[in-house]
């Protein structure tokens, strides 16, 4: 039999490599058949079957090896890759639902579907059963070779799957059906008992269990491996992901975007910054394992459980829901770095190296700080920035004995003492010249705000303005060389002082006025002693637009899940990438704390609520939802436009 293909039923090129897979897709709602081709150069394409030929429609690409089986049911694909996994793509939206890890490097070479479950054959002969909630339930070595192939089968005495290998064999196993749900999927947790059920809480008890900590040296591997596991999580949750490294010896930026339904205006796109590092956590003060996440009276305890790693995987299982319901209606690329406890170091370097991977941003979402209370839901919108100086005096001498040379040199310990306390004054002010000039007078609405505030909180509101919207110096250290002991003379001393900062406050202007007024005062000391100032870190301050259509969304979203209106708050402290990120994407950034006041940040018995967890998530699914809703990104141009 000689069989003719019409030239125009021929396309060539479809791929830029093998074509090792395809599958018919029944006719849907506009009555056209359509072909899904996988192929070694790592994508998926879609053909109309149309009378006058095939027409591409679409191209799924991937970054995890070739296209190697493909299975269809229903609006979804299932493709088995050469790297080990299954992607799970929506037809209706055009969009990747979930990354199924298979095992890690062994080829997936065969698909079969069983009703809602999938078992997967691979390369190393192992077949595995996935249910319908994407978790294995089944797993066993069904051929002593490659399982190349496989098909689900019904006969009078039931279902059964088929398999063949290169051992030779034809395999048949009997197929059950299975009735088995999520939450008797996933592995129970001793340590937190039956919340372990849900993937948020179980998840999280993963990312908790690796000790981040990005300041101590022998972390660095911990680091590391938490970047690499944080990448598979926000892969499986149906992110197209990616690490990001930040120069040698640094760790690497974990970039996972999920992509909204495809339509035909551009969709928005939010970028969720986050930190996946943590503090140290000495043993000293807890009531249980640092890196082991508890279960205790409705909280979780734990380092990063608040801050902040609770928060990073409330926000991704957000997005992950919203996919799965084909409700999501915008982009969401996760920032996630693992140098913000110290410092950073590389971030803007390799965002900026990387800026068209993560795209054209309409909005900055974070979530790196608490309420000011216990019940009562908040909205960040300002922070302090910082400057960090180093000031050293030297004698240029080695550590001398006050009882031989006392009272017959200047001492570098006066010297300093003399300066820092030229800093300040008897109320605390700041002595810089021009200091306060720049500093915002309060309004009438923040003296409400504040008022109110006090109330909730029972501080004095000269309190909360103090730390949140005025300027501040401190001195942190004062180190000595030499012996440290009562009869010595130091020959030279170190002293660390910081500000923070507000607005109007221009970040160069005061480390300009800082340096220059400690070097003009050191001056009138007329010491024979040198001074060295070194600024070594800063960040400007941030404050939110409260007229902004974004913050009213949030602000929305927070009222709709909570039922009460959030209270709107400030913080002393600083998180110095986001400024950046608003001046490096031209956009606003909007601050959401999840976790209650006495979570314990960067203390002993760090934790977060459950219900503040949960209710996290949802307030995120909310503003996705209403930031994604028709015209919104255009009446947020013409805002800004105005």
């Amino acid at each position: 039999m000689q069989l003719n293909i019409p030239a125009v039923n021929v396309i060539d090129p479809a791929h830029y490599g093998y074509i090792y897979c395809m599958t018919a897709l029944t006719a849907t709602g506009d009555g056209i058949t359509r072909l899904a081709t996988g192929s070694g150069d790592e994508s998926i394409k879609l053909w109309k079957c149309l009378p006058n030929g095939p027409e591409f429609e679409h191209e799924f690409s991937f970054d995890r090896g070739a296209i190697l089986t493909i299975v269809a049911k229903g609006d979804n694909i299932y493709a088995g890759c050469q790297d080990g996994c299954v992607k799970v793509l929506d037809l209706e939206t055009k969009t990747l639902i979930r990354t199924i890890i298979v095992e890690e490097g062994i080829d997936v070479i065969s698909i079969s579907l069983f009703n809602s479950d999938l078992f997967t054959c691979s390369a190393n002969g192992c077949v595995k059963r996935w249910s319908a909630s994407f978790d294995c339930i089944a797993s066993w070595n069904a051929h002593s070779g490659i399982a190349l192939s496989s098909i689900v089968t019904q006969r009078e005495q039931g279902f059964y799957l088929v398999t063949g290998g290169n051992d030779s064999s034809i395999r048949v196993w009997d197929c059950v059906p299975s009735t088995r749900t999520i939450s008797q999927e996933l592995q129970y947790s001793p340590c937190i008992g039956p919340t372990a059920t849900d993937v948020l809480t179980y998840a999280l008890t993963k990312f908790v269990s690796i000790p981040s900590v990005s300041s101590v040296p022998s972390h660095k591997e911990d680091c590391r491996q938490t970047a690499i596991w944080l990448r598979k999580c926000l892969g499986q949750l149906g992110a197209r992901t990616s690490l990001l490294p930040t120069g040698e010896g640094n760790n690497p930026l974990v970039l996972a975007t999920f992509n909204g339904t495809v339509g035909e205006h551009r969709k928005p796109r939010v970028l969720f910054y986050g930190h996946y590092d943590v503090i140290p956590a000495p043993r000293d003060g807890w009531n249980s394992e640092p890196f082991t996440l508890t279960g205790k009276n409705g909280y979780l305890y734990g380092r990063g459980a608040t801050d902040n790693k609770g928060p990073i995987l409330a926000v991704a299982c957000a997005a992950a829901d919203l996919l799965s319901r084909r409700a999501l209606g915008l982009d969401l690329v996760m920032l996630i770095e693992g140098e913000e406890e110290c410092g950073s170091i590389g971030f803007r370097e390799t965002v900026q190296k990387h800026k068209d991977d993560i795209g054209d941003i309409d909005a900055i979402l974070v979530s790196n700080s608490t309420w000011i209370t216990d019940d009562r839901p908040c909205i960040t919108y300002g922070l302090r920035g910082v400057v960090h100086c180093n000031i050293e005096i030297t004698s240029q001498l080695p550590a001398l004995h006050s009882g031989v040379e006392g009272g017959g040199i200047v001492e570098p310990m006066v010297d300093m003492v003399k300066l820092l306390a030229a800093l300040t004054d008897d109320r605390n002010r700041v002595l810089i010249p021009e200091f306060y000039d720049a500093v915002r007078v309060k309004s009438d609405e923040e003296k409400e705000l504040y008022d109110l505030l006090s109330q909730i909180t029972q501080k004095p509101a000269s309190s909360l303005v103090a730390r949140w919207r005025e300027p501040s110096l401190t001195i942190h250290t004062i180190d000595i060389s030499g012996p440290k002991n009562a009869t010595v003379i130091p020959g030279s001393v170190k002293a660390q002082v910081s500000l923070r900062i507000v607005p109007d406050q221009d970040l160069q202007t005061i480390i300009k006025s800082l340096s220059d007024y400690l070097r003009t005062t050191y001056a009138g000391f007329k010491s024979p002693n040198q001074i060295q100032i070194a600024v070594d870190h800063s960040a400007d301050w941030w404050l939110g637009s409260l007229d902004d259509l974004w913050f009213k969304a949030l602000e929305s979203a927070i009222q709709d899940e909570w039922g009460v209106e959030p209270l709107r708050i400030r913080e002393g402290g600083s998180i110095p990438s986001v400024p950046w990120l608003e001046k490096e994407f031209g956009c606003h950034a909007l601050h959401l704390p999840m976790g209650q006041g006495s979570d314990q940040a960067h203390l002993p018995n760090e934790r977060i609520s459950i219900v503040n967890l949960n209710k996290g998530k949802s307030v995120v699914e909310r503003f996705l939802t209403k930031t994604a809703a028709e015209g919104f990104l255009s009446h947020t141009k013409d805002q800004s436009s105005s």
